[in-house]
């Protein structure tokens, strides 16, 4: 509903009075340490923009610090013990990817479709195959060769059986599944973004050492990442333009996936090895345009949608430099340790609190039976993982659920509004939810199409497939 009122100087001005409609936003793997000198120089404007007219902090999360675990349980309120994804795989020989139907509560898009609320998801951590709701739902899906290869969702240019609900979305989605395929437009705006590794030594020539050939495997898999979230950003895109939901969920994974693998560049000193300087001047930036990449996407929703929408911009863990005696892992920066995230909320009914202070976070970290104690500094903490459904519920208008391991952050609100006051919890919302199931695929050869086909694409070399394959034969 839209009233029309009365200014001072006697224009009339429109204030939309309808329920604020919820953004959560899903931005795997931020870290304060890279984001607070981003943010100091004025290059992430519009994290600074959401955290300025609200409250920035840090995101408690736990292990096994791994996304499809902790996404689950950002989207359920409970514990990986009850939510039933405990890794990327079942925990068997040759186990499936975890999919949507193993789940043994209901999501937060479960709850608010079964209140008569409207529902928007794109590209959320294990929510293939789509489940029906009162709304839209995208989904991600990680082929089981591509979760042992690379554990982000690419994009399937011909879609999945079960990729969108209703059925028939399906359709409005594919145009912008083949323009974001590997060989598509988007490769020229990754270029641009991140610059071009040096080819392949010819053969023949005197020096039959490539020396970029790490880097450029490292390259294959990020260009993976890249397409499978601006690929996202455009669905959501497309979707807000059609109608807007009172609850709107969008998934990217690109900061993740830039911490792992460009870390060794960004921080050299942390490293045992040398690292060649040729290498660090080409590729110190990529964790920087990683972060620029997801402010742009966020300014793009931003712009997309009503000055009166709350958000919730989420990040399961941060990230740091691991694997320092190893010039050879393929990954450089880590976070199974379980570093905490990050918290961005603003809206009606927010306070406008901007960053908090920096302070020492302590957490206890376990390895097999050691346990030892992680020290290191990041803004105050606003909540945990387990606090973000009760409070996309609570800005909602419903009750959590007493079964939840989290709490509305109500402390995030403005004294005396309409947020302040917590409402009683329901006590479960898992009565009567469908039982869950093995996981399953969407269809037959999808581990060959990923490997034959997606790979192919993205023009890996032969020491690209090699390590594929070492991968695959020995595990993550």
């Amino acid at each position: 509903m839209v009233a029309i009122l009365s200014s001072c100087g006697g224009q009339e001005e429109s204030i939309d009075s309808s329920p604020p409609p919820v953004f959560v936003i899903g931005m795997d793997g931020l870290e304060w340490d890279v984001m607070m000198p981003l943010l100091e120089a004025g290059r992430l404007p519009h994290f600074q923009a959401m955290i300025e007219r609200g409250v920035g902090g840090g995101l408690e999360t736990f292990q096994p610090t791994f996304s499809p675990v902790v996404w689950t349980t950002i989207a359920t309120g409970v514990t990986p013990q009850r939510h039933g994804v405990l890794n990327f795989s079942e925990p068997i020989p040759n186990g499936l990817p975890y999919t949507s139907n193993a789940r043994k509560v209901p999501a937060v898009w479960n709850i608010v479709s079964d209140a008569d609320r409207s529902v928007l998801s794109v590209g959320w951590w294990v929510s293939w195959p789509a489940e029906p709701v009162n709304g839209r739902v995208v989904a991600s899906y990680a082929a089981q060769a591509q979760g042992q290869v690379f554990w982000k969702a690419g994009v399937w240019e011909e879609g999945l059986p079960e990729m969108t609900y209703p059925e028939d979305l399906i359709y409005d989605v594919l145009p912008l599944l083949e323009t974001g395929a590997p060989t598509g437009p988007l490769r020229e705006a990754y270029d641009s973004s991140f610059s071009i590794i040096p080819g392949e030594a010819r053969k023949g020539s005197q020096d039959p050492v490539d020396p970029w050939e790490f880097p450029r495997i490292r390259d294959s898999f990020f260009r993976i990442g890249y397409h499978g979230d601006a690929t996202h950003l455009a669905i959501f895109e497309q979707e807000l333009a059609k109608d807007i939901a009172d609850l709107n969920m969008v998934y990217f994974g690109l900061p993740d996936v830039a911490g792992h693998f460009w870390w060794r560049y960004y921080q050299p000193e942390e490293f045992k090895y040398a690292i060649p300087k040729e290498h660090v001047d080409l590729l110190r930036k990529r964790i920087d345009a990683a972060y620029e990449a997801a402010d742009s996407w966020l300014g793009r929703i931003v712009e997309a949608v009503p000055a009166n929408a709350r958000f919730l911009i989420v990040s399961d863990h941060g990230m740091h430099a691991a694997n320092r005696r190893n010039p050879q892992h393929p990954q450089s920066g880590a976070h199974e340790d379980a570093p905490p995230g990050v918290l961005i909320a603003a809206g009606p009914g927010i306070a406008a609190r901007g960053l908090l202070s920096e302070v020492e976070w302590r957490y206890p970290v376990r390895f097999g039976r050691q346990q030892r104690e992680n020290v290191l500094r990041a803004p105050e903490k606003i909540g945990s993982v387990f606090d973000v459904t009760p409070t996309v519920l609570h800005w909602m208008g419903l009750p959590y659920a007493a079964d939840m391991s989290g709490k509305p952050l109500v402390a995030l609100s403005k004294p005396g509004g309409e947020l302040e006051s917590e409402r009683s919890p329901v006590g479960t919302y898992a009565t009567g939810f469908r039982p869950a199931t093995r996981p399953r695929v969407p269809k037959d050869g999808l581990n060959e199409s990923f490997e034959e086909s997606f790979l192919e694409q993205l023009g890996y070399s032969e020491a690209a497939e090699g390590e594929a394959k070492g991968q695959r034969e020995g595990g993550n």
